[in-house]
């Protein structure tokens, strides 16, 4: 199975609070995000197997909208270190037009998404391949 890089792009909001999205070579989209510095995260994930039928990491995945995807709620909110969906608060609810955290972070991701560098959107080189029978 192919080999595609995760890039990972740093962002700081107004507020100085900092937070990172790792984007697929292969899909060209955010699949993962973490607010703050976490280095040993980064360090795990620096890439990714795709071919055009799997996803190695298809129910673990913020791109909803790749046809790989099979994340569902609750996988979705472990990744955003999250045991169940909380509720925003009121400001923030209204800024984000919902109450759920989950929703909120996922519309911020699709946001991203759209601004990312355009030669991070197009499927990147694969980087090698999976060594037959290593479990990857």
């Amino acid at each position: 199975m192919p080999k595609y890089p995760t890039n990972w792009i740093d962002y700081s909001l107004p507020s100085g609070q900092t937070f990172a999205v790792a984007v697929c070579g292969y899909a060209g989209k955010v699949r993962h995000m973490y607010i703050g510095h976490d280095p040993v995260r980064r360090a795990f994930i620096h890439e990714i197997y795709v071919d055009d039928e799997s996803c190695q990491t298809a129910s673990h995945c913020l791109a909803l909208d790749c046809p790989h995807n099979r994340s569902e709620e609750e996988h979705l909110l472990h990744m955003l270190d999250m045991n169940e969906d909380e509720p925003l608060d009121a400001e923030a609810a209204e800024q984000w037009g919902t109450t759920s955290t989950l929703a909120s972070f996922l519309k911020l991701t699709r946001r991203i998404n759209q601004i990312l560098p355009d030669e991070l959107k197009k499927r990147q080189e694969p980087v090698g391949e999976e060594e037959p029978g290593s479990g990857e």
